[in-house]
Order: C-alpha cells, then sequence, then structure tokens
C-alpha cells in the first residue's frame, strides 16, 4: 500500500481525516464544506493551506489508497464470481482485467500520487444502487449539465445520474440494495393514507428497481428509461 507518515502534530491528524471523508463517503466534500460553514467547495479544498502544504497531498494520497483498495476488492469479487450487468458490464470486465498492478512502493510527493493513479485508476465509480464506469463521451450525466449551460467535471455526477447512461452496470453488491429499495418503495406504493401522486411515483421506482433485478439475474441489461438514479 502506498503510504507517507504525516508530521505528528495534531493539525496534520486533523488534515489526514478531513482528507480521508472527503474522499470515501458520498458527496465527502460537500458534507466538509458544510460541517466546516464555508461558502463554496473551492474553501475546503484550501483548508489550512496557509499552514499545511500537504493538504492537497492528503487528498490526492487518500484517493489513490482508495483506488487500490477498491481494485483489488473489485478483481476479487470478480474472480469469485460476482455477477455484473448492465450496458458497461463489458467494460467494467475489461478495465479490472487490464489494470496495472500495484507492487507497492514509498509515496513522497503529490506528483507520484498522480504517476500512480493514471496507472492503476481504471475510472469506476461505486454508488450504493449502482456503478459508474465512466467515459465522459457516453455519460448522461454530463450531457444533461451540458445542455443546461452548467460547468462540468471531468466526473460522474450521482445527482445527474440518470438510469438510461451507457456507463452504468449493477454488481451483486448493488442488487442487494436496488432490492431493498424495491421493497422499500413497495411499502410507500401500498400506503392507502399517501397522497396518490407520492404512491404513483414509489410504484413506478419500484418497478424499476423490479426490471434491474430481473435483468441482472438473466444477464441482460436493463431496460433504459429517462428517470433518475436516486
Amino acid at each position: 500500500m502506498a503510504t507517507r507518515t504525516p508530521p505528528h502534530t495534531a493539525s496534520a491528524d486533523t488534515s489526514r481525516t478531513l482528507a480521508y471523508f472527503i474522499v470515501r463517503r458520498p458527496r465527502g466534500l460537500v458534507a466538509a464544506a458544510l460541517q466546516y460553514a464555508h461558502v463554496h467547495t473551492e474553501v475546503t479544498l484550501n483548508y489550512a493551506g496557509r499552514d499545511d502544504s500537504s493538504w492537497m497531498d492528503d487528498i490526492q494520497l487518500e484517493n489513490l489508497e482508495m483506488v487500490l483498495e477498491q481494485n483489488e476488492q473489485d478483481a476479487r469479487l470478480l474472480e469469485s464470481g460476482d455477477h455484473i450487468s448492465g450496458p458497461a458490464a463489458d467494460e467494467y470486465r475489461h478495465r479490472l482485467r487490464t489494470r496495472a498492478r500495484f507492487t507497492g512502493r514509498v509515496v513522497t510527493a503529490g506528483r507520484s500520487v498522480d504517476r500512480l493513479l493514471e496507472q492503476t485508476d481504471p475510472n469506476i465509480h461505486h454508488g450504493e444502487a449502482m456503478t459508474c464506469v465512466w467515459r465522459r463521451e457516453t455519460a448522461a450525466c454530463r450531457k444533461a449539465r451540458l445542455e443546461a449551460g452548467i460547468p462540468t467535471e471531468d466526473g460522474p455526477n450521482e445527482a445527474e445520474c440518470w438510469s438510461s447512461c451507457s456507463n452504468l452496470v449493477y454488481t451483486d453488491r448493488n442488487i442487494v440494495v436496488q432490492r431493498r429499495l424495491q421493497q422499500q418503495w413497495e411499502k410507500v406504493a401500498a400506503d392507502q393514507l399517501s397522497p396518490r401522486p407520492l404512491r404513483d411515483r414509489a410504484a413506478a421506482l419500484a418497478e424499476r428497481s423490479r426490471a434491474i433485478i430481473a435483468a441482472h439475474h438473466a444477464g441482460s441489461a436493463p431496460t433504459t428509461s429517462t428517470t433518475k438514479e436516486r
């Protein structure tokens, strides 16, 4: 595993801990900005910048460690029979099987982390209910932002994830979550005390999860729709 030993100070420990949660938690950067009452997430990325020049190195290193751990877990599950479905299933398998292996080294600078990420990052992004095999040319979230005149980043935007996107795949882990979501939506749809529009939307979401699960077990890609993935 890539490691860099930070100075033994409270500031360094706080910086590394914050970097961990920004990288590894859903919407971690936004959550950190809210926690520290920053108006813009850019302020959080510049957090302690004047006093601790290693802040961005901490972010980069945590990102590298997360990618390496995810690669190993994904490859191990794939080799043990993890089923993958969805339009980008073949690309998911290809990226994992052809990924550069990391043999271990000590990282001393941010530039070294950047080079290692370029070599080892398959650009696979796991959500709870879906997985994105990122390709900017076919990303539905990027297209939606461009059409709305919103600045785009070179990476997935979970808040704008569409179930029709050709970058999506579903792992067995995702299907466990989809099954739980299906049950939750079915309960809402069956609640006669809920407003009719809410029940109708819940029924549609339950049906979508049901279709994803069925397609996963059948070994085919889910029927696409124009709904956002939540």
